[in-house]
């Protein structure tokens, strides 16, 4: 099925078409017909139960009416009435099938009246739990139980962020069982969000709005909003959920432009990752406050402010709402972290070997997932053909492997001034997770006596983070779990998805673990539908020719080209060229100029070695980045990272050139005007018009120059 297909299902067409796949890929034969009730002596609109000592059992009208019979009850009624199943025919007949079958296998052992009370009542807890799970509750003191998952303060927007936890919590509660994979469970985080209502309150009790965001510093900014008061129609609730929250806490931006399909933000906007280990409440809120309000003044920042000026948006129409979540992991000594942490994508930008576009890809790391979405070290496969191997040999792994993972710091020094959540952050060597014990799970060992990788540790041998005992050898079942959510995530919304989450191995239970989706966006739609053509003349007459490129169709009236000075440039530079990138960049946006950006390795990436560590507001005037070799190293482009995904939903042209895949006139491109050269970098106009054109169905593109006339 393709994507205008996809696209232009109805409801009716796209609720099969889930229910299908989920057969599809679990085996499970799902029924959501409403059967009716086959007791001729029992319909739906007079079932009654006719016992004189219980008339108030006599005309039960809802599911709580019912649980109150069942915890009130005298032993012998129940007994009586589950000799009867009349419990699961009052469920049966008011539309309750599910949970109508398992009460009647319940029902079964009516001679061990208390143990049938209690898994009834148990019962009726776990369906509730899953409603709860399916929409925005209102949050309320009274009512605090772990099984609400998504609670809201205020009554306005609740954004990106949130919307799509939402969307999680509904596909999970509709579709998904605990049950549907053997040793894994599908959940989301217990989250609460204050809603745009909240934002405007505060910017307006406090006339923010009278300052002139665009001649501060972030630090000056942040000074102000630290300085104002939230409203105080939300500290109570606030208070009251802070004090009943003893986990870490991560306070996510949730804007209404987050929300946009065109124009998705990603890593635009703050977010504060806090212990939240004190055992005074009044600190711990304290800090919840703080961190709300930084991410409320992330709306202003240079970064924010630089991105949505290279969209047709205006930052002052911007609304934010702030997403609370408890953080997955565990405790280890004086750090906190998840198992694995994975962005998972139903379409693969860059498919190798047998894999297509369509088959998606998954991203995973040890820890925290910083080092997937800054472009970091991180292990990949495809969730259709998990055992399609990534490397040329078992060695290949080692010099690739994840070297070290980020861990939450719970004995941090809390800075609210910081720019992100880094203050609490600690990147941390591998041989700490092996201290810790969690390497087991998701590392190989390497013996080069046989050339081979094992799954596990073992005492001697390289030890390789390759997720080999899960994605090779199906200790969890991932990769079914993975195509399932993407599949169902992409049918539901109609566009190729992305999904953010992490994985936590139960301590008391070693073959089993928890799957928890902490996010969830759509992508751009792949291409734009235009075919493109390159013939072998245009190859032959360009200035940069790539077979690895993507995007789609034609970009035209581009003369400024920045790029680093190959020749002489050397990774141990690559900071200093970022603020060189970042000087040119803000002088072309202001001549209104597109341009190309050329330069080696990985862009984007958060590892100076791998590549230049630009983040997106340092080149938002880019139009085709280009990017080339370094030295003997191959460094695939990081589709994880949340570089990754802005430059995709900015529709950026993005071509690799590798070797005998590619090349550069580079004799060319030094011989065109320079208008300005640093250290690293060099800045030229090109004496005719360069026209891009990329086929995205092959990902082939070329530069190539349009003669006046």
């Amino acid at each position: 099925m393709d994507l205008n297909q996809k696209c232009n299902m109805n409801l009716i067409e796209r609720e099969k078409k889930i229910i299908s796949t989920i057969e599809e890929i679990t085996g499970i034969k799902l029924n959501y017909k409403n059967f009716q009730l086959d007791d001729k002596n029992h319909t739906k609109s007079d079932l009654k139960i006719k016992e004189v000592k219980i008339k108030e059992f006599s005309n039960i009208k809802n599911l709580e009416d019912f649980e109150n019979i069942i915890l009130s009850s005298d032993k012998n009624i129940l007994l009586k009435y589950a000799k009867s199943n009349l419990f699961s025919k009052w469920l049966k007949a008011f539309g309750e099938n599910e949970l109508s079958k398992k009460c009647q296998s319940f029902e079964k052992e009516f001679n061990q009246v208390e143990k049938l009370r209690k898994k009834i009542i148990d019962l009726l807890e776990e369906y509730r739990y899953s409603i709860n799970q399916s929409f925005v509750t209102s949050y309320q003191r009274t009512n605090i139980k772990d099984h609400i998952k998504l609670s809201q303060i205020g009554s306005g927007s609740y954004g990106g962020k949130a919307r799509g936890i939402a969307f999680l919590a509904k596909i999970v509660s509709k579709y998904l069982t605990d049950d549907m994979f053997h040793n894994l469970r599908i959940t989301i985080p217990r989250s609460i969000v204050l809603s745009t209502d909240v934002f405007d309150a505060f910017i307006e009790q406090n006339n923010l709005l009278e300052l002139d965001f665009t001649h501060m510093t972030d630090e000056r900014i942040v000074s102000n909003f630290i300085a104002s008061n939230l409203p105080p129609t939300i500290i109570g609730d606030l208070r009251s959920f802070i004090r009943n929250t003893k986990s870490p806490l991560i306070l996510r931006s949730s804007s209404l432009l987050e929300d946009s399909l065109l124009q998705p933000f990603a890593g635009i906007y703050a977010s504060m990752l806090l212990p939240n280990e004190s055992w005074e409440t009044d600190q711990r809120f304290q800090e919840v406050c703080n961190a709300i309000k930084y991410v409320f003044a992330s709306t202003y920042f240079e970064k924010a402010r630089s991105y949505i000026k290279s969209t047709t948006k205006n930052f002052t129409d911007e609304k934010m709402a702030v997403l609370i979540q408890e953080v997955v992991g565990n405790k280890y000594d004086t750090f906190f972290y998840p198992n694995i942490s994975g962005v998972a994508k139903s379409y693969n930008y860059y498919p190798s070997g047998s894999c297509k576009h369509e088959d998606g890809i998954v991203y995973l790391a040890l820890g925290l997932g910083k080092s997937i979405v800054d472009g970091g070290s991180s292990y990949c496969f495809c969730p259709e053909k998990p055992k399609a191997p990534l490397f040329g040999t078992p060695k290949d792994f080692i010099k690739y492997s994840q070297k070290s993972f980020y861990a939450l710091k719970l004995k941090s020094v809390y800075t609210i001034f910081s720019k992100n959540e880094e203050t609490t952050l600690e990147k941390l060597d591998i041989d700490i997770a092996k201290k810790h014990g969690v390497i087991d799970k998701v590392a190989s060992t390497y013996l080069p006596r046989d050339d081979s990788l094992y799954p596990g540790l073992y005492d001697e041998g390289a030890i390789v983070i390759d997720f080999g005992p899960i994605v090779l050898y199906n200790s969890i079942p991932l990769a079914k779990a993975l195509k399932l959510l993407l599949r169902v995530g992409e049918l539901a919304l109609g566009y190729p998805v992305e999904i953010e989450f992490a994985i936590n191995f139960n301590k008391d239970e070693k073959e089993s673990a928890e799957l928890t989706i902490l996010q969830i966006r759509s992508m751009i739609p792949p291409d734009k539908y235009y075919n493109v053509n390159i013939n072998e003349i245009d190859i032959e007459k360009a200035i940069c020719y790539s077979e690895n490129a993507l995007g789609n169709g034609l970009y035209k009236g581009i003369k400024d080209i920045v790029y680093i000075k190959d020749e002489y440039f050397h990774m141990l530079n690559s900071n200093r060229a970022v603020s060189q990138i970042r000087e040119i960049n803000t002088k072309l946006m202001n001549e209104g100029k597109s341009y190309i950006l050329i330069g080696p390795g990985r862009w984007g990436s958060a590892d100076s070695w791998l590549g230049i560590p630009i983040i997106w507001s340092d080149i938002a005037g880019v139009k085709i980045i280009v990017e080339t070799p370094y030295g003997e190293r191959p460094i695939d482009s990081s589709q994880g990272s949340h570089f990754f995904h802005d430059m995709i939903s900015s529709q950026v042209g993005y071509i690799t050139t590798k070797k005998d895949k590619g090349n550069i006139n580079w004799k060319w491109l030094d011989n065109q005007k320079v208008i300005e050269e640093k250290k690293d970098v060099k800045h030229v106009e090109t004496s005719s018009i360069l026209e891009v054109r990329i086929d995205g169905k092959h990902g082939k593109a070329v530069i190539i120059e349009k003669k006046s006339g």
